[in-house]
């Protein structure tokens, strides 16, 4: 019975520790928080938008998934995985160059003239319309 206990006692330190709430990535941009965003990339970052950001185009994600940006900045897609992998936006037109299924090395820069909110995906591992960190490859430029 002491054993239960204390595996009880335990049990309730940990899950006390993992309620407790995660640490904020700023990264040292103005706090613009353009970490990976598992969960929903139609919530844009916190924090100032920045001029110029770089994503890079993992092995089935891009990172960060979420930028927040300002009106006339620029996205630098870097491949660093070995997978080939697209950047297409969900709405066709809504930004180019756009790249077709690539392999590193490779990089595209794209400038957002205006705000709004540009979802994107890869053809190969994630579909448009399709869920966020759950396997589907996608990811959000917010430009304020």
């Amino acid at each position: 019975m002491r054993r239960l206990r204390s595996g009880l006692a335990v049990l309730a330190v940990l899950a006390l520790a993992c309620s407790a709430g995660g640490t904020e990535n700023n990264n040292g941009n103005n706090g613009n928080n353009n970490g990976n965003n598992n969960g929903n990339n139609n919530n844009p970052p916190g924090g100032n938008p920045v001029a110029n950001a770089s994503v890079q185009v993992l092995d089935d994600q891009f990172s960060p998934a979420s930028v927040l940006l300002q009106a006339g900045g620029t996205i630098t897609w870097n491949w660093v995985g070995s997978n080939g992998h697209s950047v297409t936006p969900e709405d066709q037109g809504s930004f180019s160059p756009i790249a077709a299924v690539s392999y590193p090395p490779k990089q595209m820069i794209v400038t957002f003239p205006g705000a709004g909110a540009f979802d994107y995906f890869c053809t190969v591992h994630g579909v448009p319309g399709g869920p966020y960190g759950t396997g589907g490859m996608k990811g959000t430029i917010h430009v304020r």
